[in-house]
């Protein structure tokens, strides 16, 4: 696979005429071994099936269980002594390489890029524990947002999927919730074949159909396919027998009523097809494992 370019959040990437699989992982929010939030089995599992049968891999932003936005506004206000902020930093890249250590090791090269997730820690060189994990991973850096523009190379003939990644923001009470969010998103936006975000931990998958008109082939109209993913996570929203301190007392998602996390992380399959008149590739999502029941094909 050959990276063609990679300025900041946007990259190309020329692979092979054959099939690929892509995994989308994230919000694992690994906080230590003495933590149960992390489904770390499951997530092995996922990378180790993965690994086997030659994926590759696009981080979906929080790896590691640290601060949150607002508590990073709070600290840069603080003033903290060097030695505090060393403390921090510290303690966060140990859960970077741990994390790393316990898990991702086995995937090093394979990824396609990560995007930057809600808790990280800025680190006093300037840079952040996502960045320096991407750099563990030989993985590039996405920023917030990432396009990915895939191109399957065949003797010239050339067949382009775009991929349009992002962490995710907001929490909404219902499954539909990140798809219906990256509706919105798609809506304003051209060019891109498949929608996916984080963040919510919901996991799902939905299919719209675009038509267009192509009129440099006399105003012909055509079809396109775009793929919406939510591709949810590792962190578990409810843990029995849960403490702060001595008092018996869930996380975050017990607290604030939110429905239960759905393990796990969608597989997208790109399969480039050729035909007598054109070339297309040909999608499908399979999710924890299991084969979706949608697959459909993207017209040229």
């Amino acid at each position: 696979m050959e990276l063609i370019s990679a300025p900041v959040k946007r990259l190309t990437v020329r692979t092979k005429w054959e099939e690929m699989r892509i995994i989308f992982l994230g919000d694992w929010q690994w906080a230590g071994k003495s933590s149960h939030g992390t489904a770390l089995n499951k997530l092995k599992e996922t990378i180790a099936e993965g690994v086997e049968r030659g994926a590759y891999f696009v981080g979906m932003g929080d790896y590691i269980d640290f601060l949150s936005p607002s508590n990073r506004q709070r600290l840069r206000s603080a003033a903290l002594y060097d030695t505090a902020e060393d403390v921090i930093d510290q303690k966060s890249m140990e859960l970077t390489h741990e994390i790393f250590d316990l898990a991702l090791k086995p995937t090093v090269g394979r990824w396609l890029g990560l995007v930057e997730g809600h808790h990280f820690a800025q680190l006093k060189t300037g840079d952040t524990t996502d960045m320096r994990l991407c750099a563990m991973l030989k993985a590039p850096f996405l920023g917030t947002c990432g396009v990915i523009r895939l191109v399957f190379d065949r003797h010239g003939a050339r067949v382009p999927v775009t991929l349009w990644v992002h962490h995710g923001h907001g929490n909404g009470q219902t499954g539909y919730y990140p798809l219906a969010r990256l509706e919105r998103t798609a809506a304003d936006q051209e060019g891109i074949d498949v929608f996916a975000i984080g963040h919510t931990t919901k996991l799902g998958h939905l299919v719209k159909n675009r038509m267009g008109y192509r009129w440099d082939h006399g105003g012909a109209a055509y079809h396109r396919t775009v793929h919406l993913i939510g591709t949810g996570g590792y962190s578990r929203a409810y843990i029995e027998g849960s403490k702060q301190g001595r008092v018996p007392r869930g996380g975050y998602a017990e607290q604030q009523m939110l429905g239960p996390a759905v393990i796990g992380s969608p597989t997208l399959i790109i399969r480039p097809t050729r035909s007598k008149d054109s070339h297309f590739p040909v999608l499908k999502v399979e999710a924890c494992g299991k084969r979706d029941h949608l697959s459909h094909r993207l017209a040229p």
